[in-house]
């Protein structure tokens, strides 16, 4: 297997615009299919009979002021996506990592850690990252990259969320000023 060697100053964090829309949507897909690797036992996570995952329409971020979508490229190529918005699970979080997806291509190379960090540091507060339980390739990622970024000063809890259909979240909460 060829190891990409990662040059991090050509990773690029770059606001997605309407006209990237289509482009993200149809990353859903590829995020939907990687969750389904953890959640596919699950009510809802059967493969659909045309063959395409569905999932949500993403359309919505872009008709809310208070979310930043964002394209991710390396040396120009596309490799996923990444969505920050301001619904977290109450009213002191700032900043939640709504949506964040990196191609298996570029899994376990650096980026989605450089990316999330670049996040965390360009919308400075308290932010929450909330985890699907049973999705244990997201819980793993954002244990050690919160844990790394914060010197192991975050919490994490489980809890409801309301906006969420009252479904159950692993959550970890950090505050980006420190």
């Amino acid at each position: 297997m060829h190891k990409l060697n990662i040059d991090y100053q050509k990773i690029k964090l770059i606001p997605a615009t309407l006209n990237d829309y289509p482009v993200i949507q149809n990353l859903a897909r590829f995020y939907a299919y990687d969750m389904s690797e953890y959640l596919g036992h699950e009510a809802g996570w059967e493969f659909a009979e045309d063959g395409l995952y569905e999932c949500i329409d993403f359309k919505k971020y872009w008709e809310d002021k208070d979310s930043f979508p964002f394209l991710i490229r390396y040396d120009n190529e596309l490799v996923g996506f990444v969505i920050v918005d301001k619904k977290g699970s109450d009213s002191t979080v700032d900043f939640n990592m709504a949506q964040f997806f990196i191609a298996r291509k570029f899994t376990h190379k650096g980026i989605g850690r450089h990316v999330a960090e670049h996040c965390f540091k360009k919308f400075p507060g308290e932010w929450e990252v909330m985890v699907i339980p049973g999705n244990e390739g997201a819980y793993r990622f954002w244990y050690a990259t919160i844990k790394k970024f914060t010197a192991n000063h975050f919490s994490e809890y489980s809890r409801e969320i309301a906006h969420f259909n009252n479904s159950k979240k692993n959550i970890f909460r950090l505050n980006s000023l420190i």
